[in-house]
């Protein structure tokens, strides 16, 4: 996965303040706070077991996510231009503009990206279960 990846588990003891967020926005960017900070559990803890991530190089899982957040370094962030719309009471759809500057490995992945992301609630617990991201152009 890229830096820009949500990117996104399994227990409530490492789920922690960002799944239980007050807005779809702060859900949001508690994935990707957790994934500049390489805060492996915390990230983990927001993403669903069964997690899918959509990006132009494939499909991928959680796993795949964790171990991109040890290669990647995530500079900054900034979300714009972001909606949400509930799906039904335990699901909803965001979508977002997405402004970040950092690297993945050797590679500059800095830029502009359009992002979307699916969480599901279960119980009181709100984890993401859907992330894709494309370069804007």
């Amino acid at each position: 996965m890229r830096i820009i990846s949500i990117a996104a588990i399994a227990a409530v003891a490492t789920a922690p303040v960002a799944a239980q967020a007050a807005t779809p926005l702060d859900k949001e960017t508690s994935v990707w706070q957790a994934f500049k900070d390489k805060k492996a559990d915390t990230f983990k803890g927001l993403l669903t077991p069964d997690f899918v991530a959509v990006y132009a190089e494939g499909t991928f899982g959680r796993d795949h996510e964790l171990q991109m957040l040890k290669v990647s370094n995530l500079k900054s962030f900034k979300i714009s231009d972001f909606k949400h719309r509930m799906i039904d009471p335990e699901d909803v759809l965001m979508t977002y503009t997405v402004d970040v500057k950092g690297t993945q490995g050797k590679e500059d992945v800095s830029g502009v990206y359009r992002a979307s992301s699916v969480w599901h609630r279960s119980g009181k617990l709100w984890r993401a279960v859907y992330h894709s991201e494309i370069k804007a152009k």
